[in-house]
C-alpha cells in the first residue's frame, strides 16, 4: 500500500445527490497528494460503488447506522495521519482543504473546523451570526484516537460532540473561512 499522509472521507448518505460532484472535485486533487479518498456508504444504493470506483475512491459499505457509528467504523480502516470528514459543501475549495491538512500534519494546529457555508446577504446586512455549524473537520489522527473517536450513538450531532471533546482536551483548534 502506498504511503498516505491523509484520508478524506465522504459520507454517501450525507452527500446524497452531491456525491458525484464532490468526488470529482476531491479526486482531482487527492490523486497526486498522498491522500486516500474513501466513500463511507450505508445507503444500499448499488450506484454508489460504481461512482466511487469511477473517481478512484475506496468504497466502504457499512450497515445502516448513525453518522457517528459510520465514521467510528470506517476510520480504523484508513491509513492517513490526518483525517478529513465529512466535508459536506466544503469541496468547492479542495486546494484549501489540502493546505489545511498539511498544516495539521505538520503539527501547526491539531484540528481545523470546516464551516458549512457563508451566511446569506440578508444575515450579513443585519449583522446576525448563525451559530457555527461544522460541515466537517480536519484533524490529526492521534487526537481522534486520544479522545476515543466519534460517539457511535450520535447522528447529526456527531461532529459537534467530537469538536466539543477536542476543546475540552485542550486541542489547538482553528476555524477555516467559509467557502465562497
Amino acid at each position: 500500500m502506498a504511503f498516505t499522509s491523509g484520508t478524506l472521507l465522504i459520507d454517501a448518505r450525507s452527500a446524497g445527490a452531491r456525491l458525484p460532484r464532490e468526488l470529482a472535485l476531491a479526486a482531482s486533487l487527492v490523486a497526486d497528494q498522498a491522500f486516500e479518498l474513501i466513500v463511507v456508504d450505508d445507503t444500499r444504493d448499488p450506484r454508489v460503488a460504481a461512482i466511487a470506483r469511477r473517481h478512484g475512491a475506496r468504497h466502504l459499505r457499512l450497515p445502516g447506522t448513525l453518522l457517528g457509528e459510520r465514521l467510528a467504523t470506517a476510520i480504523p480502516k484508513t491509513t492517513g495521519a490526518v483525517l478529513m470528514f465529512p466535508v459536506l459543501g466544503c469541496l468547492t475549495a479542495t486546494r484549501t482543504l489540502i493546505q489545511l491538512a498539511r498544516r495539521v500534519g505538520a503539527g501547526e494546529v491539531d484540528a481545523v473546523v470546516l464551516p458549512s457555508s457563508t451566511p446569506g446577504l440578508f444575515t450579513r446586512l443585519l449583522g446576525r451570526r448563525k451559530p457555527d455549524t461544522a460541515a466537517g473537520i480536519c484533524l490529526a489522527r492521534h487526537w481522534y484516537e486520544r479522545i476515543g473517536g466519534c460517539d457511535p450513538g450520535l447522528d447529526h450531532d456527531a461532529l459537534a460532540d467530537l469538536l466539543e471533546r477536542l476543546r475540552h482536551c485542550g486541542a489547538h483548534l482553528e476555524h477555516a473561512s467559509p467557502p465562497r
